[in-house]
């Protein structure tokens, strides 16, 4: 069994859907974040910590009869309630917070859509759909490119008896109108013995 190589559409057309993926990707893990409702998550395990080493400093308190003790974790107490007060605050200021879209993530939803539209004119133009649209868009005869128009036109004059246009001059003037015919032209000529 013989196995063709890869053609460069078919690199092409990998390379579009790893991009692709990648992008959808990275919008998926990067742009699910939201950050209020981080900042909202984290000023509630601040305050359930504070609570907790609130309950802590009454406890030590309450198994010491040392004075210094007393003092400090009447501090500590005092601490953590002020530590509970700003996450009160916080949590009263969280509503005008709003989440701002990273400016990238605009970028990546546009590329995405952008490599998805590619992908999906490459595989309708490989399925055939591209040759039927092309030859709906030449029987307009406005979108028939002018090097094609004027080819046709030597073609017809050779095949009619009516013009004395020789093959010479038709090779000549599509020469002289089409770069990649001229080159194409001259590399037959090389290698063919002559």
């Amino acid at each position: 069994m013989k196995f063709n190589r890869p053609s460069m559409f078919d690199k092409l057309a990998a390379i579009l859907w790893s991009i692709f993926a990648v992008a959808i990707l990275a919008a998926a893990l990067c742009g699910c974040s939201s950050a209020v409702q981080s900042i909202s998550a984290e000023a509630s395990d601040i305050d359930d910590l504070s609570r907790s080493s609130e309950g802590r400093f009454v406890t030590i308190g309450e198994l010491s009869d040392d004075d210094k003790i007393h003092n400090e974790t009447k501090h500590g107490i005092s601490e953590q309630q002020a530590i509970q007060d700003s996450v009160a605050t916080i949590r009263e200021e969280l509503p005008r917070v709003e989440d701002r879209q990273p400016w990238w993530s605009k970028m990546v939803g546009r590329v995405a859509i952008a490599g998805a539209l590619i992908a999906i004119l490459l595989i309708l133009w490989n399925t055939g759909i591209g040759h039927l649209l092309r030859r709906l868009v030449y029987s307009v005869s406005y979108f028939i490119p002018s090097a094609s128009r004027r080819a046709a036109e030597m073609d017809s004059k050779i095949a009619s008896n009516d013009h004395d246009m020789s093959i010479d001059e038709a090779i000549a003037a599509r020469r002289a109108s089409d770069p990649a015919y001229d080159a194409a032209y001259e590399n037959l000529k090389r290698s063919k013995p002559q």
